[in-house]
Protein backbone atom coordinates (compact mmCIF):
# COMPACT_ATOMS: atom_id res chain seq x y z
CA UNK A 1 0.00 0.00 0.00
CA UNK A 2 2.74 2.42 1.02
CA UNK A 3 4.68 1.50 -2.13
CA UNK A 4 1.65 2.24 -4.34
CA UNK A 5 1.19 5.62 -2.63
CA UNK A 6 4.89 6.42 -3.15
CA UNK A 7 4.72 5.50 -6.84
CA UNK A 8 1.58 7.61 -7.29
CA UNK A 9 3.25 10.58 -5.62
CA UNK A 10 6.33 10.15 -7.83
CA UNK A 11 4.16 10.00 -10.96
CA UNK A 12 2.34 13.15 -9.87
CA UNK A 13 5.63 14.92 -9.31
CA UNK A 14 6.90 13.94 -12.76
CA UNK A 15 3.68 15.05 -14.44
CA UNK A 16 3.80 18.37 -12.58
CA UNK A 17 7.43 18.89 -13.59
CA UNK A 18 6.58 18.26 -17.22
CA UNK A 19 3.75 20.78 -17.05
CA UNK A 20 6.08 23.58 -15.78
CA UNK A 21 7.50 25.43 -18.80
CA UNK A 22 11.22 25.80 -19.21
CA UNK A 23 12.68 29.15 -18.18
CA UNK A 24 11.96 31.61 -20.97
CA UNK A 25 14.96 32.86 -22.89
CA UNK A 26 15.87 36.49 -22.25
CA UNK A 27 14.42 38.72 -24.94
CA UNK A 28 15.53 42.17 -26.06
CA UNK A 29 14.07 44.61 -28.55
CA UNK A 30 16.43 46.37 -30.95
CA UNK A 31 15.40 49.23 -33.25
CA UNK A 32 17.66 50.71 -35.91
CA UNK A 33 17.39 52.22 -39.39
CA UNK A 34 18.03 50.11 -42.43
CA UNK A 35 21.59 50.71 -43.54
CA UNK A 36 21.46 52.78 -46.71
CA UNK A 37 22.98 50.07 -48.87
CA UNK A 38 22.44 46.84 -46.92
CA UNK A 39 20.43 45.28 -49.71
CA UNK A 40 21.46 41.75 -48.71
CA UNK A 41 20.08 41.77 -45.15
CA UNK A 42 23.47 41.41 -43.46
CA UNK A 43 22.46 43.12 -40.21
CA UNK A 44 19.50 40.73 -39.90
CA UNK A 45 21.79 37.75 -40.58
CA UNK A 46 24.31 38.82 -37.94
CA UNK A 47 21.52 39.41 -35.42
CA UNK A 48 20.24 35.86 -35.90
CA UNK A 49 23.78 34.57 -35.41
CA UNK A 50 23.86 36.44 -32.10
CA UNK A 51 20.67 34.64 -31.06
CA UNK A 52 22.13 31.25 -31.94
CA UNK A 53 25.39 31.85 -30.10
CA UNK A 54 23.99 33.48 -26.94
CA UNK A 55 20.44 32.17 -26.53
CA UNK A 56 19.17 35.75 -26.20
CA UNK A 57 16.13 36.33 -28.39
CA UNK A 58 16.00 39.56 -30.38
CA UNK A 59 12.98 41.39 -31.71
CA UNK A 60 14.82 43.15 -34.51
CA UNK A 61 13.07 46.21 -35.93
CA UNK A 62 14.46 47.89 -39.04
CA UNK A 63 12.59 50.81 -40.61
CA UNK A 64 13.44 53.96 -42.50
CA UNK A 65 15.49 56.49 -40.53
CA UNK A 66 12.54 58.87 -40.12
CA UNK A 67 10.24 56.09 -38.90
CA UNK A 68 12.84 54.93 -36.38
CA UNK A 69 13.42 58.49 -35.16
CA UNK A 70 9.71 59.01 -34.62
CA UNK A 71 9.33 55.79 -32.64
CA UNK A 72 12.47 56.26 -30.52
CA UNK A 73 11.87 59.91 -29.67
CA UNK A 74 8.19 59.33 -28.87
CA UNK A 75 8.98 56.37 -26.64
CA UNK A 76 11.76 58.08 -24.71
CA UNK A 77 9.73 61.25 -24.22
CA UNK A 78 6.94 59.09 -22.74
CA UNK A 79 9.29 57.40 -20.27
CA UNK A 80 10.66 54.59 -22.42
CA UNK A 81 10.50 50.89 -21.77
CA UNK A 82 9.78 49.64 -25.29
CA UNK A 83 13.35 49.17 -26.54
CA UNK A 84 16.60 47.81 -25.14
CA UNK A 85 18.98 48.90 -27.92
CA UNK A 86 18.15 52.04 -29.87
CA UNK A 87 19.39 54.13 -32.76
CA UNK A 88 21.47 57.05 -31.39
CA UNK A 89 22.04 59.68 -34.06
CA UNK A 90 24.93 62.14 -33.94
CA UNK A 91 22.41 64.99 -33.90
CA UNK A 92 20.82 63.68 -30.68
CA UNK A 93 23.86 63.57 -28.41
CA UNK A 94 23.32 66.90 -26.66
CA UNK A 95 19.57 66.35 -26.34
CA UNK A 96 19.79 62.80 -24.97
CA UNK A 97 22.55 63.72 -22.52
CA UNK A 98 20.59 66.67 -21.18
CA UNK A 99 17.43 64.56 -20.81
CA UNK A 100 19.32 61.65 -19.18
CA UNK A 101 17.66 59.18 -21.54
CA UNK A 102 20.54 56.76 -22.17
CA UNK A 103 22.76 54.61 -20.01
CA UNK A 104 26.48 55.53 -19.77
CA UNK A 105 28.39 52.62 -21.30
CA UNK A 106 31.73 53.10 -19.54
CA UNK A 107 30.86 50.48 -16.86
CA UNK A 108 30.25 47.91 -19.61
CA UNK A 109 33.00 48.67 -22.13
CA UNK A 110 36.66 48.03 -21.39
CA UNK A 111 39.24 50.71 -22.14
CA UNK A 112 40.86 48.37 -24.66
CA UNK A 113 37.56 47.95 -26.52
CA UNK A 114 36.88 51.68 -26.69
CA UNK A 115 40.44 52.43 -27.77
CA UNK A 116 40.19 49.92 -30.63
CA UNK A 117 37.40 51.98 -32.22
CA UNK A 118 38.03 55.15 -34.23
CA UNK A 119 38.45 57.87 -31.59
CA UNK A 120 36.49 60.49 -33.54
CA UNK A 121 33.45 58.22 -33.61
CA UNK A 122 33.62 57.41 -29.90
CA UNK A 123 34.14 61.08 -29.13
CA UNK A 124 31.06 62.06 -31.12
CA UNK A 125 28.87 59.97 -28.81
CA UNK A 126 30.53 61.05 -25.57
CA UNK A 127 29.38 63.82 -23.30
CA UNK A 128 30.76 65.15 -20.01
CA UNK A 129 33.36 62.40 -19.87
CA UNK A 130 30.89 59.56 -20.41
CA UNK A 131 30.48 57.30 -23.45
CA UNK A 132 26.77 57.22 -24.28
CA UNK A 133 26.83 55.25 -27.53
CA UNK A 134 28.88 52.75 -29.51
CA UNK A 135 29.07 53.63 -33.23
CA UNK A 136 27.48 51.19 -35.67
CA UNK A 137 27.80 53.28 -38.84
CA UNK A 138 30.84 55.26 -39.98
CA UNK A 139 28.69 57.34 -42.28
CA UNK A 140 30.99 59.90 -43.85
CA UNK A 141 29.75 61.14 -47.24
CA UNK A 142 31.81 61.32 -50.44
CA UNK A 143 31.78 62.84 -53.92
CA UNK A 144 31.24 60.26 -56.69
CA UNK A 145 31.17 60.88 -60.42
CA UNK A 146 30.73 58.94 -63.66
CA UNK A 147 34.11 59.02 -65.45
CA UNK A 148 32.72 57.68 -68.74
CA UNK A 149 30.17 60.47 -68.97
CA UNK A 150 32.79 63.12 -68.29
CA UNK A 151 35.05 61.64 -70.96
CA UNK A 152 32.21 61.62 -73.51
CA UNK A 153 31.68 65.33 -72.84
CA UNK A 154 35.45 65.89 -73.11
CA UNK A 155 35.81 66.88 -69.47
CA UNK A 156 39.25 66.06 -68.11
CA UNK A 157 38.55 66.05 -64.36
CA UNK A 158 35.53 66.34 -62.04
CA UNK A 159 34.61 69.82 -60.78
CA UNK A 160 36.35 71.45 -57.83
CA UNK A 161 34.05 74.48 -57.43
CA UNK A 162 30.32 75.06 -57.70
CA UNK A 163 30.96 77.25 -60.73
CA UNK A 164 32.72 74.31 -62.39
CA UNK A 165 29.82 72.04 -61.41
CA UNK A 166 27.42 74.30 -63.30
CA UNK A 167 29.73 74.54 -66.34
CA UNK A 168 30.33 70.79 -66.54
CA UNK A 169 26.67 69.92 -65.93
CA UNK A 170 25.64 72.21 -68.79
CA UNK A 171 28.20 70.61 -71.08
CA UNK A 172 27.00 67.10 -70.19
CA UNK A 173 23.41 68.14 -70.87
CA UNK A 174 24.16 69.99 -74.12
CA UNK A 175 26.27 67.10 -75.44
CA UNK A 176 23.34 64.73 -74.89
CA UNK A 177 25.36 62.55 -72.50
CA UNK A 178 22.78 62.78 -69.71
CA UNK A 179 19.58 64.82 -69.43
CA UNK A 180 19.91 65.67 -65.73
CA UNK A 181 23.56 65.46 -64.62
CA UNK A 182 22.90 65.76 -60.86
CA UNK A 183 20.97 63.41 -58.56
CA UNK A 184 19.91 64.73 -55.14
CA UNK A 185 17.89 63.47 -52.17
CA UNK A 186 15.63 66.45 -51.48
CA UNK A 187 12.47 64.77 -50.26
CA UNK A 188 11.00 66.48 -47.20
CA UNK A 189 12.69 64.25 -44.65
CA UNK A 190 15.72 64.31 -42.38
CA UNK A 191 18.16 63.63 -45.24
CA UNK A 192 17.25 66.95 -46.87
CA UNK A 193 18.55 68.64 -43.72
CA UNK A 194 21.84 66.78 -44.22
CA UNK A 195 22.04 67.78 -47.89
CA UNK A 196 21.32 71.41 -47.07
CA UNK A 197 24.01 71.44 -44.36
CA UNK A 198 26.53 70.23 -46.94
CA UNK A 199 25.63 73.01 -49.38
CA UNK A 200 25.59 75.56 -46.57
CA UNK A 201 29.04 74.57 -45.31
CA UNK A 202 30.49 74.31 -48.83
CA UNK A 203 29.51 77.92 -49.51
CA UNK A 204 31.42 79.00 -46.41
CA UNK A 205 28.17 79.53 -44.51
CA UNK A 206 26.54 78.14 -41.36
CA UNK A 207 23.39 78.46 -39.30
CA UNK A 208 25.16 80.63 -36.71
CA UNK A 209 28.72 81.61 -35.79
CA UNK A 210 30.82 80.98 -32.68
CA UNK A 211 29.61 84.22 -31.04
CA UNK A 212 25.94 83.24 -31.26
CA UNK A 213 25.19 85.49 -34.24
CA UNK A 214 22.64 83.94 -36.62
CA UNK A 215 24.16 83.77 -40.12
CA UNK A 216 21.81 81.52 -42.11
CA UNK A 217 20.01 84.55 -43.60
CA UNK A 218 23.22 86.39 -44.47
CA UNK A 219 24.46 86.54 -48.11
CA UNK A 220 26.49 83.30 -48.14
CA UNK A 221 23.68 81.27 -46.58
CA UNK A 222 21.14 82.63 -49.04
CA UNK A 223 23.62 82.04 -51.88
CA UNK A 224 23.85 78.33 -51.01
CA UNK A 225 20.07 77.91 -51.12
CA UNK A 226 19.72 79.97 -54.28
CA UNK A 227 22.28 77.75 -56.01
CA UNK A 228 20.25 74.65 -55.12
CA UNK A 229 17.03 76.24 -56.37
CA UNK A 230 18.55 77.55 -59.60
CA UNK A 231 20.20 74.23 -60.50
CA UNK A 232 16.84 72.50 -60.04
CA UNK A 233 14.28 75.00 -61.35
CA UNK A 234 16.02 77.35 -63.78
CA UNK A 235 18.92 75.44 -65.27
CA UNK A 236 17.26 72.03 -64.87
CA UNK A 237 20.56 70.34 -64.13
CA UNK A 238 19.25 68.48 -61.07
CA UNK A 239 16.87 65.59 -61.79
CA UNK A 240 13.32 66.96 -61.22
CA UNK A 241 12.30 63.93 -59.15
CA UNK A 242 14.95 64.85 -56.56
CA UNK A 243 12.34 66.71 -54.49
CA UNK A 244 10.65 63.34 -53.86
CA UNK A 245 13.73 61.14 -53.55
CA UNK A 246 15.26 59.46 -50.51
CA UNK A 247 19.02 58.87 -50.33
CA UNK A 248 18.60 55.34 -51.67
CA UNK A 249 16.43 56.47 -54.58
CA UNK A 250 18.88 59.24 -55.56
CA UNK A 251 21.74 56.76 -55.49
CA UNK A 252 19.70 54.42 -57.70
CA UNK A 253 19.40 57.16 -60.35
CA UNK A 254 23.18 57.32 -60.31
CA UNK A 255 23.47 53.52 -60.63
CA UNK A 256 21.07 53.51 -63.56
CA UNK A 257 23.19 56.00 -65.49
CA UNK A 258 20.70 58.86 -65.12
CA UNK A 259 23.15 61.21 -63.38
CA UNK A 260 26.84 62.01 -63.61
CA UNK A 261 27.34 63.50 -60.13
CA UNK A 262 26.39 62.27 -56.66
CA UNK A 263 27.87 64.79 -54.26
CA UNK A 264 27.21 63.14 -50.90
CA UNK A 265 27.00 59.39 -51.34
CA UNK A 266 27.71 56.93 -48.52
CA UNK A 267 30.94 54.91 -48.90
CA UNK A 268 29.11 51.81 -50.09
CA UNK A 269 27.99 53.74 -53.19
CA UNK A 270 31.12 52.57 -54.98
CA UNK A 271 30.36 48.91 -54.25
CA UNK A 272 26.81 49.00 -55.53
CA UNK A 273 27.73 51.10 -58.58
CA UNK A 274 29.98 48.18 -59.57
CA UNK A 275 27.49 45.40 -58.84
CA UNK A 276 26.11 44.21 -62.21
CA UNK A 277 22.91 43.01 -60.54
CA UNK A 278 22.10 46.52 -59.33
CA UNK A 279 23.95 48.88 -61.65
CA UNK A 280 24.19 49.86 -65.29
CA UNK A 281 27.40 51.84 -64.77
CA UNK A 282 29.78 49.08 -63.70
CA UNK A 283 33.37 50.24 -64.07
CA UNK A 284 32.37 53.86 -64.75
CA UNK A 285 32.17 55.34 -61.24
CA UNK A 286 35.04 57.02 -59.41
CA UNK A 287 35.48 58.66 -56.02
CA UNK A 288 37.10 62.08 -56.25
CA UNK A 289 39.93 63.19 -53.96
CA UNK A 290 38.21 66.52 -53.35
CA UNK A 291 34.76 68.01 -52.93
CA UNK A 292 33.01 70.75 -54.88
CA UNK A 293 32.73 74.01 -52.96
CA UNK A 294 32.59 77.75 -53.42
CA UNK A 295 36.38 77.82 -53.11
CA UNK A 296 39.23 75.64 -51.80
CA UNK A 297 38.85 76.97 -48.24
CA UNK A 298 35.19 75.96 -48.12
CA UNK A 299 35.60 72.31 -49.10
CA UNK A 300 33.78 70.07 -46.66
CA UNK A 301 31.96 66.77 -46.42
CA UNK A 302 29.48 65.59 -43.83
CA UNK A 303 30.24 62.97 -41.22
CA UNK A 304 26.98 61.48 -40.02
CA UNK A 305 27.87 58.56 -37.73
CA UNK A 306 25.19 56.61 -35.91
CA UNK A 307 25.50 54.62 -32.71
CA UNK A 308 23.72 52.08 -30.55
CA UNK A 309 22.62 53.19 -27.09
CA UNK A 310 20.85 51.53 -24.17
CA UNK A 311 17.89 53.48 -22.75
CA UNK A 312 17.94 53.90 -18.98
CA UNK A 313 14.42 52.46 -19.04
CA UNK A 314 15.65 49.11 -20.47
CA UNK A 315 15.02 46.12 -18.20
CA UNK A 316 17.64 44.02 -19.97
CA UNK A 317 20.77 46.18 -19.95
CA UNK A 318 23.29 43.32 -19.65
CA UNK A 319 21.77 41.44 -22.59
CA UNK A 320 21.55 44.71 -24.53
CA UNK A 321 25.27 45.28 -24.00
CA UNK A 322 26.05 41.71 -25.10
CA UNK A 323 24.22 42.45 -28.34
CA UNK A 324 26.09 45.71 -28.93
CA UNK A 325 29.49 44.17 -28.20
CA UNK A 326 28.75 41.21 -30.48
CA UNK A 327 27.53 43.30 -33.40
CA UNK A 328 30.22 45.96 -32.99
CA UNK A 329 33.12 43.55 -32.95
CA UNK A 330 36.07 43.46 -35.33
CA UNK A 331 34.83 40.17 -36.78
CA UNK A 332 31.35 41.48 -37.66
CA UNK A 333 32.67 44.89 -38.72
CA UNK A 334 35.11 43.22 -41.09
CA UNK A 335 32.32 41.09 -42.57
CA UNK A 336 30.26 44.23 -43.22
CA UNK A 337 33.27 45.96 -44.80
CA UNK A 338 33.86 42.98 -47.11
CA UNK A 339 30.21 42.45 -48.04
CA UNK A 340 28.87 46.00 -48.16
CA UNK A 341 32.02 48.06 -48.63
CA UNK A 342 31.07 50.08 -45.53
CA UNK A 343 33.86 52.00 -43.83
CA UNK A 344 35.16 50.13 -40.78
CA UNK A 345 34.65 51.26 -37.20
CA UNK A 346 37.88 49.72 -35.92
CA UNK A 347 41.31 51.29 -36.40
CA UNK A 348 43.12 48.06 -37.26
CA UNK A 349 40.91 47.33 -40.28
CA UNK A 350 42.31 50.34 -42.15
CA UNK A 351 45.66 48.57 -42.37
CA UNK A 352 44.18 45.18 -43.26
CA UNK A 353 45.98 44.12 -46.48
CA UNK A 354 43.04 42.13 -47.83
CA UNK A 355 40.58 44.99 -47.32
CA UNK A 356 42.96 47.54 -48.86
CA UNK A 357 43.55 45.28 -51.85
CA UNK A 358 39.81 45.01 -52.34
CA UNK A 359 39.07 48.69 -51.75
CA UNK A 360 42.02 50.75 -53.04
CA UNK A 361 39.70 53.75 -53.45
CA UNK A 362 39.64 54.11 -49.64
CA UNK A 363 42.65 56.35 -50.30
CA UNK A 364 40.34 58.89 -51.96
CA UNK A 365 37.92 58.51 -49.06
CA UNK A 366 40.75 59.34 -46.69
CA UNK A 367 41.57 62.53 -48.55
CA UNK A 368 37.95 63.66 -48.59
CA UNK A 369 37.53 62.65 -44.92
CA UNK A 370 40.10 65.24 -43.90
CA UNK A 371 37.38 67.81 -44.62
CA UNK A 372 34.67 66.00 -42.61
CA UNK A 373 32.36 68.08 -40.45
CA UNK A 374 29.35 67.09 -38.31
CA UNK A 375 25.88 68.55 -38.10
CA UNK A 376 25.23 71.26 -35.47
CA UNK A 377 25.56 69.72 -31.99
CA UNK A 378 22.62 71.34 -30.23
CA UNK A 379 19.89 69.98 -27.96
CA UNK A 380 17.16 71.25 -30.27
CA UNK A 381 18.51 69.87 -33.56
CA UNK A 382 15.30 67.87 -34.14
CA UNK A 383 13.30 71.09 -34.16
CA UNK A 384 15.93 72.85 -36.29
CA UNK A 385 15.92 70.15 -38.96
CA UNK A 386 12.12 70.09 -39.12
CA UNK A 387 12.02 73.85 -39.69
CA UNK A 388 14.86 73.58 -42.21
CA UNK A 389 13.41 70.82 -44.39
CA UNK A 390 10.02 72.53 -44.62
CA UNK A 391 11.50 75.93 -45.50
CA UNK A 392 14.13 74.59 -47.89
CA UNK A 393 11.65 72.47 -49.79
CA UNK A 394 9.27 75.42 -50.07
CA UNK A 395 12.09 77.22 -51.86
CA UNK A 396 12.86 74.19 -54.04
CA UNK A 397 9.20 73.97 -55.07
CA UNK A 398 9.03 77.68 -55.87
CA UNK A 399 6.66 78.43 -52.98
CA UNK A 400 9.14 80.77 -51.27
CA UNK A 401 12.22 82.71 -52.32
CA UNK A 402 15.62 81.64 -50.97
CA UNK A 403 15.61 84.84 -48.87
CA UNK A 404 12.22 84.00 -47.38
CA UNK A 405 13.19 80.40 -46.60
CA UNK A 406 16.46 81.47 -44.96
CA UNK A 407 14.53 84.07 -42.97
CA UNK A 408 12.12 81.41 -41.69
CA UNK A 409 15.03 79.31 -40.42
CA UNK A 410 16.64 82.38 -38.83
CA UNK A 411 13.36 83.21 -37.09
CA UNK A 412 13.36 79.74 -35.51
CA UNK A 413 16.96 80.15 -34.36
CA UNK A 414 16.28 83.54 -32.76
CA UNK A 415 16.25 83.03 -29.00
CA UNK A 416 17.64 79.48 -28.99
CA UNK A 417 20.69 78.80 -26.83
CA UNK A 418 23.99 77.00 -27.45
CA UNK A 419 25.87 76.13 -24.26
CA UNK A 420 24.08 78.92 -22.45
CA UNK A 421 24.68 81.53 -25.14
CA UNK A 422 21.53 82.93 -26.71
CA UNK A 423 21.42 83.20 -30.50
CA UNK A 424 20.52 86.57 -31.95
CA UNK A 425 19.86 87.91 -35.44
Amino acid sequence: MARRLWLAALALTLVTALMVPAAAAERITVIMPRHEMDLVGLWEKQTREFEQETGVEVEFIQLSWDEVANKVLTDLAAGGGTYDVIEFDNGWVAKFAEAGWVEPLDPYASDAYLESLLPGLVGTFSRNGQVLGIPWNNDTRFFFYNARMLAEARIDAPPRTWDEVAVQARRLKEAGVVTYPIAEYWNQEWALGNSFAFYLYSFGADYFDETGKITIDKPQGVQALRFMVDMLRQEKLVHPSSVTLSQEAAADLFYQGQAAFLFQGPPVTYNYANDPQRSRVVGEVRAASWLPALDAQSRVTLTLPEAFAIPKSSRHKEAAWRYIQYMISQEKDRERAETLGSLPLFRSLYTDPQLLARYPYWKQFGEQSERARPLPQVEWYDELVQTTIVSVQRALLGLATPEQAAGEIAAFLDGQEVDGVGLTR
